[in-house]
């Protein structure tokens, strides 16, 4: 008898190991945290998130889900921003590899390192999650300097977001992009955060390629080009080198206002005066223009069109301007 109860006491003391063993492997988060974007972009935001589901697989698609979502909070922002979809993810030996597509890469360098930090800090706290790689459309995340960010883990990711936040710098960009005629360029001032370690000039370029904010305005530069480099001499001749796809005609505007659009704009920094354009490092072959593409080009103020008004806003300005000083019973006079 003895022995039967001590066989009955290791047996309770096995089964409840195993259950408290099964517990402890299938719930892999109850009281978390989702972070998000502060609308200010001040820095990023967590609110207390109470899972529906234990185990990792759907706490990890339910924690991506409210990434994506809305925030009932004026302060935040959904991390995962509109134009940016997860395609799916992977796990493997605790290591999450996180598949997006979209518009990611058009997010400037300081709201992308917040959007990241978001992310992994959200997933993190997940038990079977201790790292996190994000890939968008299928290519390895890459820093503001190209490189390869790889696996963020919590304790990693954490020193180096301090890191790479406080060497960001700041600056105020003249950019100058197509009229909706293509005939003349127009400038747009863009407010961005940079990498101390990308140079002034490849920025710009950087920027002309993502295209416009302002509506109406057209990019002059043709869809997929590339900037093989960019240096500056001495003399303030910024040289830029382009893959071939800068020799394609964008349709609607014409390839004058294409090469001052670059002209124009790398010549708004102090430290360029001329642009030299290469293709693949030899002069371009760009048909219509009555410039010497094989010379440095200076700035052209004549092809800048700072109004850039359509047809509706310069009528709404003539009748604003044509009325005044006119009372309600006065006519105004015809033209």
């Amino acid at each position: 008898m003895k022995n039967l109860k001590r066989v009955l006491s290791i047996l309770m003391i096995v089964v409840m190991s195993l259950c408290t063993m099964a517990c402890e492997k299938t719930t892999a988060i109850s009281n978390g945290k989702i972070y998000y974007v502060r609308a200010d972009k001040a820095g990023i935001i967590p609110f207390k998130y109470n899972f529906e589901s234990t185990d990792t697989d759907g706490a990890i698609s339910e924690a991506l889900k409210q990434l994506a979502s809305d925030v009932d909070d004026i302060d935040a922002i959904n991390t995962i921003p509109s134009g940016v979809d997860v395609k799916n993810w992977e796990l493997n030996n605790k290591s999450l590899d996180l598949y997006l597509v979209g518009d990611y890469e058009s997010l400037d360098t300081y709201t992308e390192i917040l959007v990241r930090a978001a992310i992994v800090k959200t997933l993190v706290q997940i038990k079977g999650v201790n790292s996190v790689s994000i890939f968008v459309n299928d290519s390895p995340l890459t820093d503001s300097t190209g490189e390869a960010i790889g696996a963020m883990s919590a304790d990693t990711f954490i020193e180096d977001f301090g890191q790479e936040t406080d060497s960001l710098l700041h600056t105020d960009l003249k950019l100058y992009f197509a009229s909706a005629d293509g005939v003349s360029t127009v400038p747009e001032t863009r407010d961005v955060y940079y990498s101390r370690n990308v140079s002034l000039e490849k920025l710009v370029i950087d920027q002309l390629l993502k295209g416009p904010d302002t509506d109406g305005l057209l990019s002059a530069i043709p869809t997929g080009t590339k900037l093989n480099s960019i240096t500056v001499s001495e003399n303030g001749v910024c040289i830029v080198n382009f893959d071939g796809a800068i020799e394609t005609v964008v349709s609607g505007v014409t390839e004058n206002v294409t090469v001052y659009s670059i002209v124009n704009s790398l010549t708004e920094l102090d430290n360029v005066k001329q642009v030299q354009i290469l293709v693949n490092g030899e002069t371009p072959h760009i048909s219509n223009v009555d410039i010497d593409m094989s010379k440095a080009i200076s700035r052209n103020e004549d092809i800048i069109n700072e109004q850039n008004l359509n047809f509706e806003d310069e009528q709404e300005y003539l009748d604003e301007d044509y009325s005044e000083g006119y009372t309600e019973d006065e006519k105004v006079p015809a033209e």
